[in-house]
Order: structure tokens, then sequence, then C-alpha cells
């Protein structure tokens, strides 16, 4: 009797299962739709592309490139004075604010460059093909202010102490942005010609510095957090590019690279060469409890791995390097800064960035998830992607190798 009670539960159970987990195919019907992704920065004129392609059905045999589309029409309009940007092709489904065909680019280029993007100001984006138009709006985030944290002593795993330091997070507020980008053109020349004031952090490697994700903050950053759903931190090292010869050990104390001494074979040619000398990189053992452990282990497990240059007969090839640069999201403050943020020496560009509720709306649709049947949240009326701004506010701090 109770074998057949079971028997007939299971059998509910399976049936119950069977009729909620089926669909009415016939409810389901496909319709094209223009996919557009477009950002704007408040205070820099328009940086990004704009992305314009079309969706296809699952049974439809095509190849990705076939889904770009070249000839839209795409406008940006600021919705507080009607001014409107006018975007040209550049193929790929890709579109700028400057026409590289015409030849009276001056003209163009300074309505481009003039066109700055304002804080606290909606704007629309509109893009058309054929007999499709789609509209999103986006409401572009009042200015993010930050400011020094002033944050407890870090315990170390052996109970040892380290300071966390104070630093000048507003050391770039007054720049404009034709200044912004002359500093990213020369920035050693340009932060020592105009006096801006750069503290430094040192760099330290060991299991109270480099161990994990809660490792020891080498500073701290504190930002309006109530104001903004997303915060994006992006680290970019300014002297990621810089090329140098091989680090070695001056075992005779002259400066000088002698015969017998060891170097730093970063590409592993067996030859001292040139390499991205600003690149942290240690394969020392020593430096952790784990005396297995060296510094390029422990960051390929918490990073990506170390990239290596291509195969081309030069130093390049095989010379390790990171990507640059990189990008967080965050979401309390104030927020620890630490190892992970840097993979380079020297100076390092620091964006503190906030996004609009497009943005937030859309990532919170799981665009890059598992779930391949939920559809992110687009802002885009009859249409996909997202159109979204941002507001952002940054700093320069140095990062140093650590002072024996």
């Amino acid at each position: 009797m109770i074998n057949k009670i079971k028997v007939s539960v299971q059998i509910f159970i399976l049936s119950f299962l069977v009729q909620s987990c089926s669909f009415d195919d016939d409810t389901i019907s496909y319709e094209e739709k223009l996919v557009v992704f477009a950002s704007i920065d408040a205070g820099f004129p328009v940086f990004d592309t704009v992305f314009v392609s079309r969706t296809a059905d699952v049974s439809e045999s095509v190849d990705a490139a076939d889904l770009y589309i070249e000839d839209a029409s795409v406008k940006l309009i600021n919705m507080s004075d009607g001014s409107e940007l006018k975007f040209y092709p550049l193929g790929n489904g890709r579109y700028y604010p400057v026409d590289l065909s015409m030849q009276n680019l001056d003209s163009i280029s300074r309505h481009w460059l003039g066109y700055i993007i304002n804080s606290g100001t909606t704007y629309r984006l509109v893009v058309a093909h054929e007999e499709d138009s789609v509209i999103a709006q986006t409401n572009v985030p009042e200015k993010i202010e930050i400011t020094s944290a002033s944050m407890s002593d870090f315990i170390c795993p052996d109970e040892t102490t380290e300071p966390v330091s104070i630093i000048d997070v507003n050391n770039l507020e007054n720049l404009t942005f034709n200044q912004m980008l002359s500093l990213y053109d020369n920035p050693v020349e340009y932060i020592d010609a105009n006096n801006i004031n750069v503290d430094s952090v040192e760099f330290k490697i060991g299991d109270c510095f480099t161990k994990s994700f809660a490792s020891a903050p080498m500073f701290g950053v504190d930002y309006n957090q109530n104001d903004y759903n997303t915060i994006q931190i992006i680290s970019n090292a300014l002297e990621a590019g810089e090329v140098g010869l091989e680090p070695f050990n001056d075992e005779n104390q002259n400066g000088i690279f002698d015969d017998g001494e060891f170097f730093s074979d970063r590409n592993r040619n067996g030859l001292r060469d040139s390499c991205y000398v600003n690149l942290i990189y240690s394969d020392e053992k020593g430096l952790f409890d784990n005396d297995s452990l060296d510094y390029n282990r422990v960051a390929n497990i918490w990073k990506n791995p170390l990239k290596r240059g291509p195969a081309d007969g030069t130093w390049r090839e095989n010379s390790p390097y990171r990507n640059n640069p990189w990008l967080w999201n965050v979401d309390t403050a104030p927020s620890p800064i630490m190892w992970l943020y840097f993979d380079y020496y020297g100076y390092y560009m620091m964006t503190y960035k906030s996004t609009s509720d497009s943005y937030f709306n859309y990532f919170r649709g799981d665009p890059v998830g598992q779930n391949i049947y939920l559809l992110p949240n687009s802002n885009f009326e009859d249409g996909l992607g997202v159109f979204y701004s941002s507001s952002s506010a940054s700093f320069v701090v140095k990062v140093t190798e650590p002072i024996d």
C-alpha cells in the first residue's frame, strides 16, 4: 500500500513538472529589432562610438558581421537646448561624430569638440534605419564627489599593523579637457611642468599586502555613495608602455651589468634585452610564508594571467605585460584601494565614474550571465541595447617600489 502511494505521488509530481515547464510556442513570434549600444561622459565630447546592428532569428544562418548596419541615421539631442550632434558611419556597425570622408574636418572637429556633455542634463539618442527607428534617453548623473578616506590601521596575518595612507585625490579637479589631454600625452613632463601635487604609495609584496582581495589597503577613497546605484573605478597606468633593459642584480655595486650577474629574463630568451620596465613583476621566492609562492603566481590567481607578446622576432616576443586600464564595479564607500588595482609602477590615473540608471537597469538584467532566456532591461523603445551616461572625477597617484 505504501509503495502504491509513493508511486502515485511520484506520478503526480512528474505530471505537475511537465505541465509547469511546458511552453506554448504559438504565442512566441520573432520580430526583428534594432540593437544599439552607446554611452556619453559628462564634461567631455562624445568619445565612444555608437554601435548599431539588428537581431537575428534563432533559425537564421548568418554571420555576426552581416548583422551590422552601415547606413543608419544616428543623432544625439540635448533636451535642454535642442542642440544636435550627428554621427557618421565608420564601418562594422560603428558611428562617430566626425565624418572622415569630408575635406572640411576642422569645422566638423570644432563642432564635435565643442559639444560637451553636461551633468544633470537629459540627452536623447535617435537611431533610424529604413522603416525602423529607436529612441532612448539618459539623464547624465551629477558630478561625483570624492575625498580621501581616513582608515584604521590594517592588522596583518602576523598581528602586526600597517597604516593606510591619506593621499590627495583632488589634484586634477581644476584641469580643463585640453589640459587632461596634455596630461595623458606626456604625464611625467606635464606633472612636473605644472607642479601638480601627486602623492606616492609603496607597492609592497608579501602576505599582508598581496595575498588576496582582503589585503592591506594602500589608501582609501570616499564618495557620495547614496546618490548612485553603480560606481566604476578605472585604474589606468600612464607609464605602462615605458621600455627599458631588463632589471639586474648589481652584485658588484658599480651600476653596470657585468657578465655573471643575475638579471630578470622576462621574455625567457637567455638575453638581457628590453622589457616593459614598469611592470610589477617578481618571481622571487621567500616573500610569503608559503615559500613555494612568488608574486607572479599569486597575481595570476587573483588577476588574469600575465599576457605575453606575439612572435615577431623582437624583444616583445614572449615579453610579459598585463591589461591596462582595468575597470572595477564597487557599491560601498569608502573604497579601500589595494594591490589588485595596480599592475605597473609609475603614475596612475584613478577615475571614479558614476553611471546612470539605464546602465544599472541593463546590467541588472543579466546581459553577461548564464540565463540565455533572460533579456537585459533595454531603455530603447522598440529596440534592444542600452544608452547610458556617466559622470566622473579623477586624480593621479604614483605607485613606487618599496623602500628598503
